[in-house]
């Protein structure tokens, strides 16, 4: 009943100022962007994909985006993300031809978007990597590079936070540190899960959005359903987050506070966690140059082994642009505590990447980033569980139409 009322008061205020107009408009757009990255790290984990220090990589996306408006202003539409690339098994499990698909409706009274898309407290969220440059400093493309949980150490039994932002964006710590080496697609798949999300308008500098998902692990179409026994699966998701954006004589100020909670999924094998956690960013920006970070913490992120974990983590950075240059320095750390569990010892992860970019012509821009990476499971190091250290280096150029 309670997401029936959510969906249908969420639309229902747009009902009465709908009328018909003319046909809504079909944009076209996407990127393609070409890297080559290198990376140096222990032994250990230079293992399968990862026994080669140089790789190349192409990620490629066509955008469709469908605008129209009523005579009586009504706006609506759709957007859609297409994946572009090319993959060496077409048919391989998990890969997905769309990443995004969602409808809107929008009026005076805000915004509502219904599909696989990101969730509101992460599109109004603030943290380092909101204004880093090159592929996206603590949240790009460095852990592409790098095996963070080697079958060859037994380290891999700790599980490692590596990317800013509430585990219903990121996934679970472990997903996220395995992204590398096949599980990219869970991680998608929590993130642009099947939604409805509501914006209000922003006032006096104020914006409010709402997400719920029913199901994290429902996207897209019929195909995708999962049921309530999902092993690990957090259903019933709120997602929340509050944004404000201030201008004070040349000084912007933006702020957030995000937060979200949901209810673990019936788990037969195991003890699984729910899902409760929260966030909040600063970002200041000057004459060119911009400071900020963020905290985020989870008393419970959707666990799937019988201990129970708390997460937290903090990110930091400054960027500066001057005409078609810019740079960005961002540091990330997060701490995963186990609560004592022998077979999953407590982790730390630290990042910290330096990036910049050079607007060469309109929609073409070259980038360079190296970033400096450690994994830490706080156990005695052995031949088997060496903590992992090192450095990823790419250059790039990515290509916006």
């Amino acid at each position: 009943m309670k997401k029936t009322l959510f969906t249908t008061t969420a639309l229902g205020v747009f009902a009465a100022s709908s009328a018909f107009a003319g046909a809504p408009t079909v944009t076209v757009g996407g990127y393609a962007d070409f890297q080559v990255g290198s990376a140096d790290q222990e032994s250990i984990y230079e293992s399968a994909n990862f026994s080669r220090s140089t790789h190349t990589a192409t990620d490629t996306q066509i955008n469709i985006d469908v605008e129209g408006k009523t005579d009586s202003g009504l706006g609506y539409g759709a957007h859609i993300e297409l994946e572009a690339d090319v993959n060496r098994d077409s048919n391989t499990a998990g890969n997905n031809n769309a990443e995004q698909g969602y409808i809107f409706v929008e009026s005076g009274f805000g915004r509502v978007e219904a599909g696989a898309t990101g969730d509101a407290g992460n599109a109004l969220k603030v943290d380092a990597a909101s204004f880093a440059r090159a592929t996206g400093g603590i949240g790009g493309d460095f852990y592409k590079y790098v095996d963070l949980s080697s079958s060859n150490a037994a380290a891999n039994n700790a599980d490692y936070y590596i990317l800013p932002g509430l585990p219903s964006a990121v996934g679970l710590p472990g997903e996220v540190a395995k992204n590398n080496t096949g599980a990219g697609s869970i991680y998608k798949d929590r993130a642009y899960s099947n939604k409805i999300s509501y914006y209000t308008p922003r006032v006096q500098g104020v914006q409010l959005g709402v997400s719920f998902t029913p199901d994290q692990g429902e996207r897209g179409t019929s195909s995708g359903f999962s049921g309530n026994a999902n092993n690990g699966g957090i259903e019933d998701v709120w997602n929340v987050g509050l944004n404000y954006k201030g201008q004070y004589n040349d000084l912007g100020v933006e702020a957030a506070i995000t937060a979200e909670w949901g209810d673990a999924e019936t788990n037969t094998t195991a003890a699984n966690d729910g899902l409760e956690a929260y966030s909040a960013g600063l970002q200041l920006d000057y004459a060119g140059f911009t400071l900020g970070g963020s905290y985020g913490a989870a008393d419970e992120f959707g666990s799937q082994t019988s201990f129970g974990e708390e997460l937290s983590y903090y990110t930091a950075g400054a960027a500066y642009e001057f005409g078609p240059f810019a740079a960005s320095v961002t540091y990330m750390n997060s701490k995963i505590e186990s609560q004592g569990a022998a077979n999953a010892p407590d982790s730390e992860f630290n990042n910290l990447s330096v990036g910049a970019d050079y607007k060469l012509a309109p929609g073409l821009t070259p980038y360079v980033e190296v970033s400096f990476f450690e994994t830490d499971d706080n156990a005695a190091d052995t031949a088997t569980t060496i903590d992992n250290e090192g450095t990823v280096f790419i250059v790039g150029t990515q290509l916006n139409f």
